[in-house]
């Protein structure tokens, strides 16, 4: 049975296609792996297909027109496409074996003696260089619509889901994280007047502050461990391992005696709890918001001065009644409490578990704007919590307050210091954005520190720390957005959170035993 005059000429673009092309002519059955292994085949040709002519209304092909090259050895059958290939593919992409061709085509030209396609990808529209049909496979060198986008999972990563009650509900969470974990830090200014009294009294103002700085430091630098682990897929070891750490901690801290050993444990143990709670809550946290985040993380943020409000207000009430060791019991319990529905609610989101080993990212050193900006928090924190360590310590020993007043200049602090975290995220979100929001706030805040100077009054330095607890929450509670906006790609948000944490916790590890220098 000849072939029709019409396709005499083209009877080498049918015998001769590339790698893949070959598979949209093959029989219904036979893949382009399979069609390449077929005694069709001359083992020893260097023509990688050979496709058969196809008759649409014999069973068989018994015949060739003209004479096939000598590597084809034997007919190919006709076969019909299986069934689940039909329920596999979209209606308009189904082939019809009548009449050889799919069910929103009419059959023309070459397309009639087209094979049967027996493969579960859809067609493409795209034609190879020397085939006459659509290749159910890309070809050759794809075009760019043709390419996957390597990049692809991470631009779904980008688009998180910004609101719902999962994400909210971990606001809160992160709330109650930042209220154990900045806010017991926010408080060390009680602890320091009492050790400076009371508990270390033959030990500088410099010394003691090195506890709190050695807290904090830990609370920012942990992040260098935490964020790879998070990256690496162990959120809930490093969330839950800083949870018990953290907890346990404060319950030795109420046996020890001397300052080594409150610089090991309290300073020590208590801010690596933290560190780990903080640092992996909050890259969690972050990746449920984009246009939002100000708000989210200002929110999250208010848990510092709620804890500051808090931890304060039980130690006031307790360590001249029940002693230092049962106060410190009391805090942990309350700690634990806290801590137990954050563990339950706080998930990493899909998508962003288990992306394998982080690398260092070293483009970071060469991004100037990501460089400049970390070197403004530096310099931001090197002094923004000397006026929560030495608030309490200098209403005493200056203004000769009681210790009752004194401890109430740190409350009224961290109670200004909350709607302060709200109104820079609103203003952030709304105006113009997290960097452009903190700058002015560290400049207000500085000039605060210099009016300090001047209070010499208990009701002006009650004024003095109101407004001063405002404008630091500038910077508490939007340093996490703006170090978000400098993170290019998602995969690389846990090493550059890491890296900005590194440097600020260096900033305040020296600031406050600096200050302490100074004010001695």
């Amino acid at each position: 049975m000849a072939v029709p005059k019409k396709l005499q000429g083209i009877q080498e673009g049918f015998y001769l296609c590339d790698s893949l092309s070959a598979a949209s002519l093959s029989a219904a059955s036979l893949s382009a792996a399979s069609l390449k292994s077929s005694p069709l085949l001359h083992e020893a040709s260097d023509r990688p297909f050979a496709v058969p002519w196809y008759d649409p209304e014999g069973s068989t092909i018994t015949s060739y027109s003209p004479p096939p090259p000598p590597y084809i050895v034997k007919a190919l059958p006709a076969l019909p496409p299986p069934a689940a290939f039909r329920a596999s593919i979209p209606r308009k992409n189904r082939y019809r074996p009548h009449n050889n061709t799919w069910e929103d085509e009419k059959p023309k030209h070459a397309r009639k003696y087209a094979p049967h396609l027996g493969s579960p990808h859809p067609r493409t529209n795209r034609l190879s260089r020397l085939s006459l049909t659509p290749s159910a496979f890309p070809i050759g060198a794809p075009n760019a619509a043709d390419t996957p986008d390597p990049k692809a999972h991470e631009k779904t990563l980008a688009s998180p889901p910004d609101g719902g009650t999962t994400a909210w509900l971990h606001v809160l969470a992160g709330h109650l994280v930042v209220f154990n974990a900045q806010g017991l830090n926010m408080s060390y200014g009680l602890f320091q007047a009492y050790y400076e009294s009371l508990l270390l009294p033959s030990h500088s103002p410099s010394q003691i502050a090195w506890i709190g700085s050695l807290q904090i430091f830990l609370l920012f630098s942990a992040g260098l461990l935490a964020s790879p682990l998070v990256d690496r897929g162990l959120f809930r070891l490093c969330f839950v391992g800083g949870s018990l750490l953290l907890v346990a901690s404060l319950v030795v801290t109420s046996f020890c005696t001397r300052w080594w050993q409150l610089l090991l444990v309290q300073g020590g143990l208590t801010g690596l709890g933290m560190g780990l709670v903080f640092s992996s809550g909050v890259v969690v946290l972050m990746s449920y918001f984009s246009r939002r985040m100000g708000v989210a993380t200002g929110l999250a943020a208010a848990g510092g001065s709620t804890g500051g409000v808090v931890f304060p207000l039980i130690a006031k009430q307790l360590i001249f009644k029940i002693g230092f060791p049962w106060t410190m019991r009391v805090i942990a319990l309350v700690s634990l409490l806290t801590l137990l529905p954050a563990n339950l609610i706080v998930r990493q989101r899909p998508g962003w578990r288990g992306r394998g080993r982080p690398e260092m990212d070293w483009a970071a050193f060469r991004d100037a704007p990501f460089m400049l900006m970390m070197a403004g928090m530096f310099f931001s924190f090197w002094g923004v919590f000397f006026g929560f360590y030495y608030i309490v310590s200098y209403g005493q020993s200056v203004l000769h307050l009681t210790g009752s007043s004194a401890a109430n200049l740190l409350i009224f602090m961290n109670v200004a210091n909350l709607p302060g975290r709200f109104l820079p995220a609103l203003i952030s979100d709304a105006c113009i954005g997290p960097l452009n929001t903190i700058i002015p706030s560290t400049f207000l805040a500085a000039m605060l520190i210099f009016l300090w100077v001047g209070a010499s009054t208990h009701t002006a330095l009650l004024i003095v720390a109101c407004f001063y607890g405002f404008a630091a929450a500038g910077l508490q509670g939007l340093y996490n957005a703006t170090i978000f906006g400098f993170c290019p790609e998602p995969s690389k948000l846990g090493i550059r959170m890491a890296m900005a944490f590194v440097v600020i916790g260096l900033a305040c590890l020296t600031g406050s035993p600096i200050g302490g220098a100074l004010v001695k």
